[in-house]
């Protein structure tokens, strides 16, 4: 991690705790947007606060790393393809990918979209679909009707239901498959740190709690999982490491998630297993990063799709290419 990167993340942390945290998730998103955190990697000519798109896995992981679920992930992106059209303003932006091209020719269009990630309290929404420019919504308009609804962790997860909704096309922004390999590398950085947030809670729990007057830590099942998470977070902390040196493209994305899934699937159990009765309380603060980790596990895509579309992208550049591919970063 770079000094620039240390001291980031030291700046999170710091605001997160000055703030409270747990409760006052509005607060520090109001916080993280007046100090620009929500626009890092964006350049500063577009509106943005400049800094490298690294910087902004920093502060998504961070966050997470806290249990805490904000709408940089969606927002911070929404932003990035917006400032390719020109500079940005104030308004709070959120975006959607969609499976199947749009029907906008006219200008306008008429859909129903969901799980949209804080339709209800955002101005703009970016919807970015396959072969089109992404275009862009008031949501604030007449005839946009936004139906509450949210994901395993709790967070906002919106129907959006369009009826001939005028359109914008957000001009020389970024392909569909860009934008889409942005969002799911943003999003295992979010359960990275969701995942180092189970691990240092857990690891704590089993080292505090006493049984035959010895800490659970003792018992070898138990110090035997505690292992297994740390294997699946070495794991995780790669991939991301990977990330950072590949750069952003469907085939990088597609790595990441499937091992930061993996990784978010065994850590949750394995942390509700050593905290037993204890894990499932709604006092306790492990539901934070559970919930979190099954519902970012899954979003963007799948583990399974993002495994099939590997698949067909080592299918595609054959045996090898495959090996150029797995050798190229050692030459």
């Amino acid at each position: 991690m770079s000094q620039f990167a240390a001291e980031l993340r030291n700046l999170v942390d710091d605001l997160v705790r000055r703030d409270g945290a747990i409760g006052s998730e509005d607060e520090l998103w109001a916080q993280l947007r007046e100090l620009g955190l929500s626009r890092i990697g964006i350049e500063e000519e577009r509106g943005g606060s400049g800094g490298t798109f690294d910087d902004l896995l920093v502060v998504v992981e961070t966050l997470a790393g806290h249990g805490l679920g904000l709408p940089l992930v969606e927002a911070g992106t929404a932003d990035w393809a917006l400032g390719h059209a020109g500079p940005l303003g104030e308004r709070f932006s959120t975006l959607v990918l969609v499976d199947a091209p749009l029907d906008s020719a006219d200008g306008t269009l008429t859909a129903e979209l969901h799980g949209v990630p804080w339709a209800r309290e955002a101005e703009q929404l970016v919807i970015s679909a396959p072969d089109a420019a992404p275009v862009l919504v008031e949501l604030r308009h007449g005839s946009v009707t936004v139906r509450p609804g949210e994901n395993l962790a709790g967070e906002p997860r919106d129907s959006v239901v369009l009826a001939g909704t005028p359109v914008g096309e957000v001009a020389q922004a970024p392909a569909h498959e860009t934008v889409r390999a942005r969002l799911a590398l943003l999003r295992s950085a979010a359960v990275t740190g969701a995942a180092h947030g189970a691990y240092r809670l857990t690891r704590s729990y089993v080292s505090e709690r006493r049984q035959f007057d010895a800490p659970l830590l003792k018992i070898p099942a138990v110090a035997g999982n505690l292992a297994q998470m740390r294997v699946q977070l070495v794991q995780a902390d790669a991939a991301m490491a990977r990330a950072r040196e590949a750069g952003v493209s469907g085939a990088n994305a597609a790595i990441t998630r499937i091992i930061t899934a993996s990784a978010a699937t065994e850590i949750a159990r394995i942390a509700h297993q050593l905290h037993g009765a204890m894990g499932i309380t709604e006092e306790y603060p492990l539901h934070r990063y559970t919930r979190r980790l099954w519902a970012w596990r899954d979003a963007v895509a799948t583990e399974r799709h993002w495994a099939e579309e590997l698949g067909r992208r080592a299918v595609a550049v054959g045996e090898s290419g495959v090996w150029e591919q797995l050798t190229a970063a050692g030459r």
